[in-house]
């Protein structure tokens, strides 16, 4: 199916609240959107393509949007490299970002990482699972790269662990480093082909789940409580495994979707009908399989959620407040 005409579409609508693909748009905002039910049916018949309304997907871009603008996360002209896993997360931030191009002016590329876990690789360049997230781009208009990673992360955490003092890492915390050198050494490739390094961010997929997860971790492992920000500057920083090191470039990180909750994502990608890649079920290190501190973290959350909704929000919340609190008495 071909692009569709955005000038055309804007005689009937406003397209920086759509997500748009080459075989179905998707409503942001509707009053945004300036969408009636009449102006949809026009669309759908002048564009031949499906025009999909979710209350759920319109929840999630209204709870990213507000958080976008609280923190400052998107600016216009930003060049934004999303981590693709092609997981539910991922995947809708990547939709949701999409009509940010018409809205901030924005650049988005894709970049998926194959990981070598421990001979496994979820991420392999010929899965059905990474053509499956090919196919996505494709209908999204967004450049997509897949980049292999050849040594095996647990054997660099085993390495690791081995030459440091009293600490012991998962192969979760090498898969992480991992994926940022994948993602900062593209975007110094952008910075050699001419854009701006200050306007380069990386977006991944975090979301309130992994957040309040790794909060209730920190404290129950003793160690200094830590919250994922939803923006955060990285200065270049060399890991060093022995047999080889891997040099990580200066960076901005963003987060958009850490006030997102997973359930609303997952319902919001059922309603509009959109596949994703159920990377969890393969990934032998994911939260929903082993017996982590940080599995436990997230079943003791989920199982309060039912007697009090918003307690995933109140741990992050708190949080925040203390840091603020100690920063005023330091002052």
């Amino acid at each position: 199916m071909k692009d569709i005409d955005i000038k055309e579409l804007k005689r009937y609508c406003n397209p920086s609240y759509l997500t748009i693909r080459r075989d179905k748009i998707i409503v942001n905002s509707r009053r945004l959107a300036r969408l009636s039910r009449t102006k949809k049916e026009k669309i759908e018949k002048i564009f031949n393509i499906p025009v999909v309304y979710s209350q759920s997907y319109e929840l999630i871009s209204q709870k990213m949007g507000r958080y976008v603008s609280k923190y400052g996360i998107i600016a216009p002209g930003d060049v934004l490299i999303v981590g693709l896993s092609g997981g539910k997360d991922s995947l809708a931030l990547l939709h949701l970002l999409e009509s940010y191009r018409r809205r901030f002016g924005v650049k988005i590329y894709a970049v998926t990482v194959d990981v070598n876990i421990g001979g496994i690789r979820p991420w392999h360049p010929e899965s059905s699972n990474v053509k499956m997230i090919v196919e996505h781009c494709e209908a999204l208009n967004i450049p997509h790269r897949v980049v292999s990673f050849p040594e095996d992360v647990v054997r660099m955490s085993i390495l690791l662990s081995d030459h440091s003092t009293g600490i012991e890492y998962s192969p979760c915390f090498s898969c992480s480093i991992v994926r940022r050198y994948v993602l900062t050494n593209f975007a110094m490739e952008l910075v050699e082909g001419g854009v701006e390094g200050d306007r380069i961010k990386i977006c991944l997929g975090h979301t309130l789940e992994d957040n309040s997860d790794t909060i209730l971790a920190n404290i129950f492992k003793g160690d200094i409580i830590q919250v994922l920000e939803p923006i955060k500057d990285f200065e270049e920083h060399t890991f060093d495994f022995k047999e080889f090191k891997l040099k990580l470039q200066k960076c901005t990180i963003v987060r958009p979707l850490l006030s997102v909750s997973e359930k609303d994502i997952l319902k919001a990608l059922e309603e509009c009908n959109i596949q994703y890649y159920r990377d969890k079920e393969i990934c032998p290190y994911s939260r929903d399989r082993g017996d982590s501190i940080r599995r436990r973290c997230h079943e003791i959350l989920e199982n309060l959620e039912r007697d009090v909704k918003n307690i995933r929000e109140m741990v992050v919340s708190s949080v925040l407040k203390s840091i603020e609190y100690y920063r005023g008495k330091n002052r």
